[in-house]
């Protein structure tokens, strides 16, 4: 049939496409790191609501940093947590002049959420780098000295990788075939995020492993300027990237990669990505570029593999598509340490696959977002 043999086509032509726009992404320079002679104060930001499970093992991984311990401050801030987490904080922070609690009471200036825990902490330090991480995070020992070593005197604000992880103190998800292809999901996602921040083109930053100049963050008016987002790291990338003035780096670094845990659940996934989907609306003609090309590169598959015609131009098609997503995820795994989890790379992609078409043909009707037991 004529209409099968246009979607074959059609397959092919968005798949040359697909192959030729990751390609630019990953041609350009990745970022460089070099040690300033005089190091900066660093404040740390954990906010926390509702980790009694979490916590300790996060603390733990940042009394360990290898930064001189009177250059940086780390502050827990609990958002009004309902369990044991400020109990369990408390007892840990007691034993280090370095390690702060902070309380938040109230919403204030129209902020919500992580935002407004984040807004408040931020009025009160002098610190020049700005580190945030959650508190179901561990960072490594080279964490804060590997970001320091990022910041020149250019440089606005920095992203590192999250690789997903089960922990002794965190929910046991990592042994299951879920997490496994999340780890590959948030594997590739990010490396297309750190490629497109390489291009001078960033379209995002995972609000668990970056930091900026407080300067920086003061210059573009803080969060009270930005105003309200469920995706504070994206507002915050999008407002500094408007000035034109900083550069945004995010760098895929063994020495700054954090471990997170990956969503137990179905439902748990869904509630994240559909935050992002949410925050994410408000991003650059550039963003919804690519976001729009893998949409379309992945719905030619599924078309072409039921309705599509059998020829060469829909097997080539589908093979550079599937092509560039392999080889994008096997050279990141390779870097990261994780290289036993390719051969879970057709489950992901079959995931990856469904979970994008969905989520492109929901977008439009979302709008509330529900988020650590409160809506938004």
């Amino acid at each position: 049939m004529i209409e099968s043999k246009i979607i074959a086509d059609i397959t092919m032509a968005v798949g040359i496409g697909y192959i030729f726009t990751a390609l630019y992404l990953l041609s350009h320079p990745t970022p460089k790191k070099s040690r300033p002679k005089n190091l900066p104060p660093v404040a740390i930001l954990v906010p926390m609501r509702n980790e009694e499970m979490n916590i300790e093992y996060c603390l733990k991984s940042l009394e360990n940093q290898n930064y001189p311990l009177h250059l940086h401050d780390i502050f827990v801030i609990d958002d009004r947590s309902t369990d044991k987490s400020v109990n369990i904080a408390g007892t840990f922070i007691e034993r280090y002049e370095n390690f702060h609690l902070f309380r938040v009471n109230e919403d204030q200036n129209n902020l919500k959420g992580k935002m407004n825990a984040l807004a408040q902490v931020l009025e009160t330090i002098e610190h020049e780098i700005v580190l945030i991480t959650d508190a179901d995070c561990r960072v490594p020992s080279t964490w804060i000295q590997t970001f320091v070593d990022y910041f020149d005197e250019e440089t606005g604000l920095a992203g590192g990788l999250t690789v997903l992880e089960s922990t002794p103190n965190m929910v046991q998800v990592q042994s299951n075939l879920f997490a496994k292809i999340q780890t590959l999901d948030w594997v590739f996602l990010q490396t297309i995020a750190a490629a497109t921040a390489s291009a001078g083109l960033p379209v995002s930053v995972l609000g668990n492993n970056f930091g900026f100049r407080l300067q920086t963050y003061q210059e573009i008016g803080t969060f009270r300027e930005i105003g309200f987002s469920v995706t504070e790291d994206f507002a915050l990338l999008k407002a500094i990237d408007k000035t034109g003035k900083w550069k945004i780096k995010y760098a895929i670094d063994p020495e700054n990669t954090i471990y997170s845990k990956p969503a137990a659940t179905l439902s748990a996934f869904f509630k994240q990505r559909k935050r992002w989907i949410v925050g994410g609306r408000s991003m650059r003609l550039w963003g919804y570029f690519i976001v729009g090309l893998s949409f379309l590169a992945h719905l030619c598959i599924m078309a072409s593999l039921i309705f599509g015609e059998r020829n060469i131009s829909a097997a080539l098609g589908i093979g550079l598509i599937i092509g560039i997503d392999y080889f994008i995820i096997k050279r990141e795994l390779n870097k990261t340490g994780l290289e036993k989890l390719k051969k879970y790379f057709l489950l992901f992609e079959v995931f990856f696959i469904s979970y994008t078409l969905f989520f492109g043909i929901a977008f439009p009707f979302f709008r509330k977002v529900t988020w650590k037991d409160r809506s938004f």
